[in-house]
């Protein structure tokens, strides 16, 4: 009986934990959305620290909440929506560089010859420039170029 109480708990622990939205899983993971007003307030973020995972004209989605408190910003939960990836091109000059993109976390879409065509946030663009790759932004928003080939 009390086997069998356990296993039930453990598969609804398991269920209750899956099943939440990915907006809030990415919420509960620290990641937050702060509106700023000038390229002065972005640099603040950049000096302290902040791990910027997409940044918008006027907003951005970091993932250190102790950086806002100190810094005054005020926070707000992430939506979906705010996460937007990039459309990317990454040319490579072999398997290994196209290995590299992936790697960093790009989400590949198409494979021709040394060119990779991926989405991508901000933060994985900035690590594969950084890393020596060609990246050129094809759209700013992955999902409305979806179909328009």
């Amino acid at each position: 009986m009390l086997k069998g109480i356990l296993l039930l708990s453990g598969v609804l622990f398991l269920f209750g934990a899956c099943g939440k939205p990915v907006s809030q899983q990415a919420a509960s993971h620290g990641l937050k959305k702060i509106h700023y007003r000038s390229e002065a307030d972005l640099q603040r973020l950049r000096q302290a620290g902040a791990r910027i995972i997409v940044q918008q004209p006027d907003y951005v989605i970091i993932d250190n909440d102790s950086l806002i408190t100190a810094l005054g910003f005020k926070a707000e939960p992430i939506q979906e929506k705010d996460l937007v990836q990039r459309l990317v091109r990454i040319v490579a000059a072999n398997r290994d560089e196209l290995q590299k993109a992936i790697d960093i976390g790009v989400d590949p879409w198409e494979v021709h010859g040394d060119t990779l065509i991926a989405r991508a946030y901000d933060l994985y663009i900035e690590q594969l420039r950084k890393s020596g790759l060609t990246v050129e932004i094809i759209a700013q928003d992955a999902s409305k170029w979806e179909g328009k080939q």
